[in-house]
């Protein structure tokens, strides 16, 4: 899999942008880092942070955005979607992976320490989704589910879908066993699988992913891969893999202006 330099990163701000989304005005995104914002520790998770510095993190990024709310979902390897109104903006949906809005104002985004985060945005409806899709999410067809939710939704195109895959682990670094990779092998995503002699298998989520965004009628064109190993980047983000699961957690985001 070829990946493109499609991500820039605005040292001032220590914030990475995806080149395919900064030409849309009507669209503002950002993945944040662990440096985010001139903080030694931009940790966006209660469950691994301290209630009042994830709080006030928060706080900053929704600031950022101008934004009137930022909602941000609990989390849990699953394909749940939760379509984000002005009435249940700023909530915490629970057990949800992934969320889809087409309001102006109401920022989303999910979470990650080294999970793929996925960014989709319609320019043609004006609509956006954000899901979170670590290897069991991949399994589940998260990113594709979203795909589905934006189509019923709002009346998306997947033709027409711009979709950013976040900073995340790399197939070297993602090693499993061999039960994982025959999953992927009977999704038909053989691919996405290497395996070297006398080694365990490592498979290539941004590959993965890819490959069901397109199967679910994205175009390849349309498919942006930040290309940025968590694992190899710990001074910019959190990474389970590389620092253990008690890690912190940065966040891809995005907002219709």
């Amino acid at each position: 899999m070829i990946i493109e330099p499609s991500v820039t990163f605005h040292s001032e701000q220590q914030l990475y942008h995806f080149q395919a989304l900064n030409s849309y005005k009507a669209v503002a995104h950002v993945v944040t880092t662990r440096n985010s914002f001139f903080c030694s520790d931009f940790n966006l998770s209660f469950h691994t942070g301290k209630e009042e510095q994830v709080i006030e993190n928060r706080n900053r990024l929704c600031q950022f955005f101008k934004a009137k709310t930022l909602t941000i979902p609990k989390q849990c390897h699953g394909s749940t979607i939760a379509q984000i109104t002005k009435d249940n903006s700023g909530q915490i949906p629970m057990d949800t992976d992934a969320l889809i809005t087409n309001i102006p104002g109401l920022a989303i985004g999910v979470l990650s320490a080294d999970c793929v985060p996925v960014l989709f945005y319609d320019p043609s409806r004006q609509a956006l989704g954000a899901a979170h899709a670590g290897w069991k999410g991949t399994l589940a067809g998260i990113a594709s589910a979203t795909v589905k939710s934006m189509e019923n939704a709002y009346g998306s195109n997947p033709a027409d879908l711009i979709v950013c895959i976040g900073p995340s682990i790399s197939q070297p670094h993602f090693e499993v066993g061999e039960e994982v990779a025959d999953r992927f092998h009977e999704l038909g995503l053989s691919a996405c699988i290497t395996k070297a002699e006398g080694e365990k298998p490592h498979i290539d989520l941004w590959l993965a992913n890819s490959l069901l965004l397109q199967k679910a009628g994205i175009l390849a064109a349309h498919i942006h891969t930040a290309g940025v190993c968590t694992v190899d980047h710990t001074d910019q983000f959190y990474s389970a893999r590389g620092e253990g699961f008690g890690t912190g957690r940065f966040g891809a985001f995005i907002m219709l202006q």
